[in-house]
């Protein structure tokens, strides 16, 4: 995914996570999945209790749902991908999202591209208030198009900022996060918009190469 790569605006105030927060979050996430594979829960400490981690549960949970949702498409089919990612958007994200997915679906409709297969890794929460969180995701999906026949592993980082609308978390807004020195995977497989998976980059969708986010 192409790194560093920036999501949709966003018109909220859930763009406060800082690079460096990031970046230590990812740093996190490589070594623990280098050393064990596991799906890992980095949940910050709000002085609460078991409510608080039922809270998390749920972001960590529609995180799981959009990356792979987000990664799960036929570009000769965007309304039905459209209609599974609507209720996992915030209203204006999802605005956005159908007029890209439109646009890049036609413009790479020739190149019959799939994305099957999505696998989350991995989900680190690095805040969690109220009404807004932030997570990082790793996922990979397998890729085909009329340049390769065979499916192609792709691997994604992304950073997804999520709002609390009523009562649901829905996600509104996402970047491609750049491999750190403990590598993930390829860094350039695709990001919100790369050559193997649509979906947003800085908007989100399929890019005409054929990555994701």
């Amino acid at each position: 995914m192409a790194a560093g790569r920036p999501g949709h605006p966003v018109t909220d105030s859930s763009d406060r996570a800082t690079v460096p927060v990031v970046g230590r979050v990812v740093g996190v996430l490589a070594l623990v999945l280098a050393v064990i594979g596991l799906v890992l829960f980095v949940v910050p400490s709000r002085g609460g209790g078991a409510s608080d981690s039922a809270e998390a549960k749920q972001v960590v949970s529609r995180v799981n749902d959009f990356a792979v949702a987000y990664n799960t498409y036929d570009v000769a089919d965007p309304q039905e991908y459209q209609q599974r990612l609507e209720g996992l958007l915030t209203t204006d994200y999802n605005a956005e999202f159908v007029k890209i997915t439109d646009a890049l679906f036609e413009a790479i409709k020739d190149r019959k591209q799939i994305s099957s297969g999505a696998s989350v890794l991995a989900v680190a929460l690095e805040s969690l208030d109220d009404d807004s969180a932030v997570a990082l995701v790793v996922v990979d999906a397998k890729v085909t198009n009329t340049d390769n026949e065979n499916a192609i592993l792709r691997q994604f980082r992304w950073t997804i900022n999520l709002q609390k609308v009523s009562g649901e978390w829905r996600v509104s807004q996402f970047a491609s996060v750049a491999a750190q020195p403990a590598n993930l995977g390829d860094p350039d497989a695709p990001a919100p918009s790369d050559s193997a998976s649509p979906g947003p980059t800085a908007s989100p969708t399929p890019s005409s190469e054929g990555e994701g986010q």
